[in-house]
């Protein structure tokens, strides 16, 4: 069975691969990239920021050498943004340990700050043809229907039988092939919903299939629903420039730029806490006007409504902060959030405006 299932998933995907930038490349470090960025982000939106990342930083050196926020601008709209500055500090400790190489075995490529023990198979299979499994969320669900598995797929003991059985079918040739073409089965065909098993490879070797429990399996626990979160934000202007600060790490969208802001009741008074945000900052104004209507924002966890309060205010730029003009906000690292925002404020600020705001 082991045999044949390898056998058969592999002719598949010689036939039917999908062309990616990051399939037949010989650079780990490309392959490294490529892996980090396709972590919960999918592949349609990874394909343009992984050309431009590797064009801004061709290569492990010019990473590690690189001042942080000018990754943090390369990555920023990608989301995530740990993922970065792990990047960032794994760049330079393979400079400082490795000799600027890639280390091929998953141990040590797991000593790297930021690559997990998906990241470490799926780059030691890849880019240095070892023995492994990458057990990411296609190949999870792949597997739980090829064994049949019916606990729940986010439990450790789930994931470790998963990954166990997936080791046991890798060939002893090609690993790197049969671990992108279990990732493309999960990808296009044995998808979360409604897997199209007529067109599976395996299908004859899947428990799930030939049980008809293809609709009920992999198990998943309940999703806990997002915290709902009211933001007021802040675009405090003066002679046509926004006042952007950069957020702290650790936390949500650290070492992104974006408008001061606060969370705040649905039912509280927007100018008040708009106040209060500008007194952080060390600024004030009199003139305050709430713009229209609200930007939502899922993030994995929360589900932003916020509010933006457009400010007019004079004064020096306070420490952690500056005076951007909203046509040069591009040069910044900021995230797709933050863009939303820009989106809302140009929508509505002329109104503002008229109103000697």
């Amino acid at each position: 069975m082991k045999a044949a299932f390898s056998r058969r998933l592999l002719r598949w995907y010689d036939k039917e691969q999908r062309e990616l930038p990051w399939r037949g490349q010989s650079d780990p470090y490309c392959i490294w990239i490529s892996e980090a960025m396709l972590q919960q982000t999918v592949v349609a939106t990874v394909i343009p920021y992984y050309h431009r990342f590797l064009k801004a930083f061709p290569s492990v050196a010019r990473l590690a050498a690189a001042p942080e926020s000018d990754v943090m601008h390369a990555w920023a709209g990608l989301g995530y943004y740990s993922r970065a500055r792990s990047l960032k500090k794994a760049a330079e400790m393979v400079m400082e340990r490795f000799g600027g190489q890639l280390p091929a075995s998953e141990e040590k490529l797991r000593s790297l700050p930021g690559i997990g023990p998906y990241t470490a198979a799926a780059v030691a299979a890849i880019a240095f043809g070892q023995r492994a499994f990458a057990l990411d969320g296609n190949a999870a669900r792949v597997m739980a229907r090829v064994m049949g598995h019916k606990e729940y797929l986010e439990d450790h003991s789930t994931k470790t039988a998963l990954h166990e059985h997936g080791l046991a079918l890798v060939p002893p040739a090609r690993s790197g092939d049969f671990a992108q073409a279990v990732m493309e089965l999960g990808a296009r065909i044995c998808g979360p919903r409604v897997p199209k098993c007529g067109e599976c490879p395996v299908a004859g070797l899947c428990v799930a299939f030939t049980t008809n429990q293809t609709t009920t399996l992999p198990k998943r626990r309940p999703k806990r629903p997002k915290r709902p979160v009211h933001m007021i934000c802040v675009a405090a202007h003066d002679q046509g420039r926004l006042l952007f600060e950069q957020r702290p790490a650790p936390g949500l969208l650290a070492g992104t730029w974006t408008l001061p802001a606060s969370e705040a009741a649905a039912s509280g008074d927007p100018e008040a806490t708009a106040r209060q945000v500008l007194a952080k900052v060390g600024l004030t104004s009199a003139r305050l006007r709430v713009l229209p209507g609200q930007v939502r924002h899922v993030f994995t966890h929360l589900d932003v409504q916020a509010t933006v309060v457009w400010a007019q205010v004079a004064r020096p730029v306070p420490a952690g902060q500056q005076w951007v003009k909203p046509a040069q906000a591009c040069d910044l690292a900021l995230a797709s959030y933050t863009r939303k925002l820009l989106g809302h404020i140009e929508a509505h600020a002329s109104s503002a405006r008229n109103k000697g705001l």
